[in-house]
């Protein structure tokens, strides 16, 4: 008798290889899932291959999102290397170029920050609130911005509007102080002397015992005022 060579394959007819049904029988699946596959066979088949694209495509974009962002961190980074009106052009172009990612977002609100250490206050403020329309109410930069509405506000003498900022960071956790400070310089400016006393007292009961030197500074302020009336 021939000895079987270990090597020979038993034919398998192509159209065998194809059977979606004997698949999933040999896969134990319940007779219910193997009838419903049996009588919808090409609604199962068209939806594998859409889960197939769908997984693909996701993948595609994931990294097309992780390279653009990668690209916007070095062309930001390029662009602070900078200084004058070269710096302005950089930061255009990342907002431009890379719009929707937070590097973009960091460009904008540079471009606020120089306007103001330039001395041009009034482009500042302008660029503050632009940089607020882009972002979500959650965002970690909203304070930032805040602060930067309420001080180019205050520089322009728009004190209504410098107040109602100021009002906003006293709730905002991490920014109480510049807001209680901010808006009880307002109130002085305006020469509501009361108010500003109301406002600094606040303060000073809200402070952590261990914040002695902006206790001292508060202090003195509330003194200084009591003084001059």
């Amino acid at each position: 008798m021939a000895r079987e060579d270990i090597f020979d394959k038993e034919w398998v007819d192509e159209r065998d290889k194809n059977n979606l049904e004997g698949l999933l029988e040999q896969m134990n699946l319940p007779p219910a899932v193997v009838t419903f596959v049996r009588d919808n066979k090409r609604a199962v088949q068209a939806a594998i291959v859409v889960v197939i694209i769908a997984v693909v495509a996701w993948s595609l974009y994931d990294t097309y999102r992780d390279n653009r962002i990668e690209k916007s961190s070095e062309a930001l980074s390029a662009a602070l290397e900078t200084e004058g009106q070269p710096l302005f052009d950089k930061l255009a172009d990342v907002e431009s170029e890379y719009s929707g990612t937070d590097a973009a977002l960091w460009a904008q609100l540079t471009a606020a920050q120089q306007l103001v250490a330039e001395g041009r206050i009034e482009d500042g403020n302008s660029a503050f609130k632009a940089v607020r329309g882009e972002l979500g109410k959650s965002s970690i930069l909203q304070p930032l911005v805040t602060v930067g509405v309420a001080q180019t506000a205050e520089a322009l003498g728009n004190y209504d509007e410098s107040r109602s900022e100021y009002q906003k960071l006293i709730e905002l956790e991490g920014y109480e102080g510049i807001g209680y400070m901010g808006l009880g310089r307002i109130r002085e400016l305006e020469g509501d002397t009361a108010a500003a006393l109301e406002v600094y007292e606040r303060y000073l009961g809200e402070l952590d015992p261990v914040e002695i030197m902006q206790k001292q500074l508060i202090e003195d302020k509330i003194a200084s005022i009591k003084a001059r009336n």
